[in-house]
């Protein structure tokens, strides 16, 4: 999710406060006989206020404003918290941008007010696996397939679900449950798949993913597990091609390109990777594992400049990074410019959320002073004290 989205959903919820909650309600005017209850068109006036809210809401949606969405739906509830669907669908623009905890309140909120909404409390199970509250999923999906035992999605929601417990077994059957209710669902059979190559049924894994393919031979998910089961049988030349058809399916799909690279470097094919990587970077710029990735490949093919660049470019799109600035101090160190190597890797001990990232930029920063000659030893001495000065006030105690 980007930085200004992030922002603006903050203020959102701090502005809003929690789904389905009121302003404090006026005092109530006095009753005229023979005419309708004030509180009356009161009530009136919230609703059909809520209603507007609403499809205000799902008019923003269609113009691609999730956030301003949210806003609408958040003060549609405000007015009427009973309103249907505004609840679930605020929790499908939150799963949109991975705000998991938003997302699975908002659908829990829909349930609690709307039980019978299947499809909202098949996304609070989606939404609890997600956040690793595994069993809690488990509870909430055993019980909607309890009751609504013909609903193939809430069996392979279950499976996932079963799947993250670590119940391969139990996540088996309840996908072999989804397969079998109608209508057919490439989903199911590629999930099926999933699971049985998880267990090392690779025959049995494939002849779902085909079962997947013939009934959607453009879902971009089958491809791309399938160019994973290829590529761990070692057949690189077909996974490229799965991978390839995968991004035909899809060409938002940054896992394909990531596999057609990996597929290629399989291959010793790695000028292609490269390009592969760069395309990847273009599409999706805050892929940080891809680009580590890229940028140790062109080091390795001699191209430095364009492994320092590709560096570059990610601390230019997330400039607190610590991986991003522990990734451009290695290029630099690579390129011979030790001292702005030390610079960056002090930058991401500072920046690091973590003990263990903090130790690893330490690591390097050691491991780079003892290379260094003797007569920059004490240029990085002078530079580490300076740098641990201005550091400690802005990070206290650690």
């Amino acid at each position: 999710m980007s930085p200004i989205l992030a922002a603006l959903l903050a203020v959102v919820l701090a502005a809003t406060g929690p789904a389905g909650t009121q302003p404090e309600s006026p005092p109530a005017p006095l009753l005229v006989p023979g005419r309708p209850s004030p509180s009356d068109s009161l009530r009136l006036s919230r609703q059909e206020r809520a209603r507007r809210y609403y499809l205000r809401g799902r008019e923003l949606e269609r113009t691609g404003a999730p956030a301003a969405a949210i806003v609408s739906y958040r003060l549609a509830l405000r007015d009427d918290p009973d309103l249907p669907d505004a609840n679930f669908r605020s929790g499908k623009l939150f799963l949109a941008v991975d705000q998991f905890g938003e997302a699975v309140a908002a659908f829990a909120a829909e349930v609690e007010r709307h039980p019978g909404n299947t499809e909202a409390a098949r996304e609070l199970g989606l939404g609890l696996s997600r956040l690793g509250e595994h069993e809690r999923a488990v509870a909430q999906l055993e019980l909607l397939t309890r009751r609504a035992p013909a609903d193939g999605a809430s069996w392979r929601a279950l499976g996932f679900a079963y799947l993250g417990a670590g119940r391969a077994q139990d996540a088996e059957a309840a996908l072999r449950r989804a397969v079998a209710l109608p209508p057919p669902s490439a989903a199911a059979h590629r999930d099926l798949g999933f699971v049985l190559g998880t267990t090392g049924r690779a025959d049995a894994a494939r002849e779902e993913y085909r079962r997947a393919l013939a009934i959607d031979p453009r879902e971009a998910g089958t491809w791309l597990n399938l160019g994973n089961l290829d590529r761990a049988q070692g057949d690189p030349a077909r996974a490229l091609e799965d991978f390839r058809a995968a991004e035909r399916s899809d060409s938002g799909l940054t896992a394909a390109r990531r596999g057609q690279a990996l597929a290629l470097l399989d291959l010793q094919r790695p000028e292609e990777a490269g390009a592969t990587y760069r395309r990847l970077l273009r599409l999706a710029p805050g892929d940080l594992e891809s680009r580590f990735a890229a940028v140790r490949l062109h080091a390795a093919l001699g191209r430095g400049d364009v492994a320092l660049e590709l560096a570059r470019d990610g601390v230019r799109h997330d400039p607190g990074s610590a991986d991003a600035r522990l990734m451009l101090g290695m290029a630099l160190e690579a390129q011979g410019s030790w001292r702005d190597a030390a610079r960056e890797l002090r930058r991401s001990e500072a920046f690091a959320p973590d003990s263990a990232r903090r130790a690893r930029a330490r690591g390097l920063l050691g491991t780079l002073s003892r290379q260094a000659s003797d007569s920059l030893r004490a240029v990085f001495a002078a530079d580490s004290a300076e740098a641990a000065r201005a550091l400690v006030p802005a990070r206290g105690i650690r």
